[in-house]
């Protein structure tokens, strides 16, 4: 029985001699012809046969019923494996189309609406995905989603442990897929312990000890050191950048009396933290500069409430009408860029500039990347 399950575990309805008898494994030649031998008097298949040496031989099978004789063993047809993978595949679109009515607009992110989109189409087109894998990688999409919802920041293994209940659960294959459908670091899981990265005449300080940001053009600190500082001097005003290129080459050209800090896409809880604990220490006005784009301007007054909260002044810097009418980028709005600006026009406390530079886009159906002028 375990050799006839292997022999007709492939869905090919023609099967060779060479192939059967390799699959036989151990089983003695004896058996296995006497096996073929069954399977042919039961009819449930027909052999080829060819003279050798004066002999007949038989050199390849062709299954006469196999579907019926897989169901009959236990073992699933490549018909009701294409049913199951159709229903997993149905069930994501409704779950994704589901999520993407009922997410709240402070909460949507139009980046990975698209990401969590491209990814089921291709696994959508993916078919000789085996169906545990579809299945396993189905459920990654409302793992990643889930995490995003609640805000959640980690490195990998606690991405694993919400996933799946283990931290060592995703392995090597299973972070290639993720890494090309999405941009991990944006969505808050990190390789390792979550940093804010920061440039210009900063000097932070751990009671007697302290450290000079300027020594370098820019500096990583952990998040969690940054919390228990004891206090910031320097700059008279932050500026915060959200393209990490710009932020680099912006760093290597500051003024004098500008902190500079990396905006790291939609910000994780930690990071808004630290940067809070930044604007207590150093309570001084904000410039802000994330992508002419709707997700940019959400990103930019949702951090921009903290200097709001405090009683501060933060702008928009780099990111207006001027920028996005100059460059000649040309990135079409997707249908939840258009859900977000009509959200963020809702806002009363929504910046003049802001607003002007979302009603363009409404308007020429564009958005842009601030790494073209920044």
């Amino acid at each position: 029985m375990d050799v006839l399950r292997k022999w007709a575990k492939p869905d090919s309805e023609r099967r060779t001699r060479a192939a059967l008898f390799k699959e036989a494994g151990k089983l003695s030649i004896e058996r296995a012809e006497a096996l073929c031998e069954k399977l042919l008097l039961k009819g449930w298949l027909f052999r080829r046969e060819q003279l050798i040496g004066g002999t007949w031989q038989w050199q390849s099978i062709t299954w006469l019923e196999l579907e019926k004789l897989q169901g009959l063993l236990g073992l699933s047809s490549a018909q009701k494996r294409q049913q199951d993978r159709q229903e997993l595949l149905s069930a994501s679109a409704a779950w994704l189309a589901s999520r993407r009515e009922s997410v709240e607009s402070s909460a949507l992110d139009p980046d990975l609406l698209d990401e969590l989109e491209q990814a089921l189409a291709e696994l959508s087109q993916h078919k000789s995905l085996r169906q545990e894998y579809l299945a396993a990688r189905l459920s990654l999409l409302q793992a990643i989603a889930a995490w995003h919802d609640a805000g959640k920041q980690g490195v990998r293994q606690n991405f694993a442990l919400h996933a799946r209940g283990w931290t060592k659960s995703l392995k090597a294959a299973d972070w290639r897929w993720l890494e090309s459908a999405f941009d991990l670091e944006r969505i808050g899981i990190g390789r390792f312990a979550p940093i804010a990265w920061l440039a210009g005449d900063i000097t932070l300080n751990w009671g007697a000890k302290s450290l000079d940001v300027a020594t370098v053009h820019c500096l990583g600190v952990p998040i969690s050191d940054l919390l228990q500082s004891s206090g910031v001097t320097g700059p008279k005003r932050w500026w915060l950048i959200e393209n990490r290129a710009s932020f680099e080459q912006q760093a290597r050209n500051l003024k004098d009396d500008v902190g500079l800090i990396w905006m790291p896409g939609r910000p994780s809880t930690a990071w808004m933290e630290a940067v809070s604990r930044l604007l207590e220490q150093l309570p001084i006005p904000a410039w802000i500069s994330a992508d002419a784009d709707p997700a940019g301007v959400d990103i930019a007054c949702s951090v921009g409430a903290l200097w709001t909260r405090k009683g501060l002044q933060w702008e928009p810097y780099l990111m207006g009408l001027e920028q996005w009418q100059a460059t000649t980028q040309y990135w079409p709005l997707n249908v939840h860029d258009r859900r977000l600006i009509a959200a963020l026009l809702d806002r009363a406390e929504l910046p003049s500039s802001l607003r002007a530079l979302c009603a363009a886009m409404l308007e020429e159906g564009r958005k842009a990347e601030q790494e073209a002028w920044i």
